[in-house]
């Protein structure tokens, strides 16, 4: 059978879903349980994209993020036709696993909620939100008061987004290049696209929950926003909802162009120059 866009669509959307079962499912242990702690969940985010790509590598590429997905089109020659309907299936499979998220743990939520004297959707109630979308600072780790936003601005969770989401999108094109010859073999690559993940979140989470993906974020945040979080989720207690997207998206390109213009440039020139014997040891 002659593979689709349909079936790719599908891939797509199998692999985010995983993505976000693991990885946002993990945050909302974390938080509304204290079942984890940070290490663990950037494990689970880890495993989130390692199995998702594994899942839809075959058929689609496993791309599973908008920034991965645009950044390919800009640099790499995917179809752009290819793009507007992988994003859409992205954004359906993260939507798909938030709405699972607050199937199975709606009562626990509620409970964490009433324990916390948290009224859903009223400030501070990004607190019990944050097991869907991302926010600046960590309310878990920094709080929830004019004081807590005071210790990040806006610009340092734009740049902190787009700063981490930058390493990602060049890790992925670094494992990935077929030009690259000390890229990991066997199909590894990604085992280790989701040891960077893991890394990056622990390092940027107190920050800003480390988005690094369009989908992961607005995604689940449009289910909170019709679950009774409001304007807590959209536009967010900063009005700042856009920026885990716009952000990635601008990182994931800015690290495109690097990578293309010095890394891809080299290793090219590397394997034209390198002698025959030298190629094949």
């Amino acid at each position: 059978m002659q593979r689709s866009i349909f079936h790719e669509m599908i891939a797509e959307a199998i692999g985010t879903f995983i993505l976000v079962l693991f990885g946002v499912g993990a945050v909302a242990v974390s938080v509304w349980t204290g079942g984890l702690s940070l290490w663990p969940v950037a494990l689970m985010f880890a495993l989130g994209v390692t199995f998702g790509v594994y899942a839809s590598g075959k058929i689609s590429g496993g791309h599973i993020n908008p920034a991965v997905t645009l950044t390919m089109a800009v640099f790499t020659g995917f179809p752009w036709a290819k793009v507007a309907p992988y994003i859409l299936a992205q954004f359906i499979g993260a939507i798909l696993a938030s709405a699972a998220i607050y199937g199975f743990y709606a009562g626990i939520v509620a409970q964490f909620e009433l324990g916390a004297e948290i009224v859903r959707g009223q400030p501070g109630s990004q607190l019990s939100a944050m097991g869907f979308g991302t926010y600046a600072p960590n309310p878990a780790f920094i709080g929830t008061t004019p004081e807590a936003f005071a210790q990040v601005s806006l610009t340092q969770w734009f740049l902190s987004e787009a700063f981490t989401t930058g390493i990602l999108v060049f890790g992925v094109l670094f494992l990935t290049d077929q030009h690259n010859t000390s890229a990991p073999s066997a199909n590894l690559a990604p085992f280790f696209i989701g040891l960077l993940v893991a890394a990056l979140v622990a390092y940027e989470a107190p920050i800003s929950m480390t988005a690094m993906n369009p989908a992961r974020d607005l995604g689940p945040r449009v289910v909170s926003f019709f679950f009774g979080w409001g304007e807590m989720a959209l536009p967010g207690p900063r009005g700042g909802w856009w920026i885990p997207s716009i952000a990635s998206i601008c990182g994931g390109l800015i690290a495109g162009a690097f990578y293309r213009g010095f890394y891809r440039g080299v290793f090219e020139t590397y394997d034209t120059e390198r002698p025959e014997w030298e190629v094949t040891k």
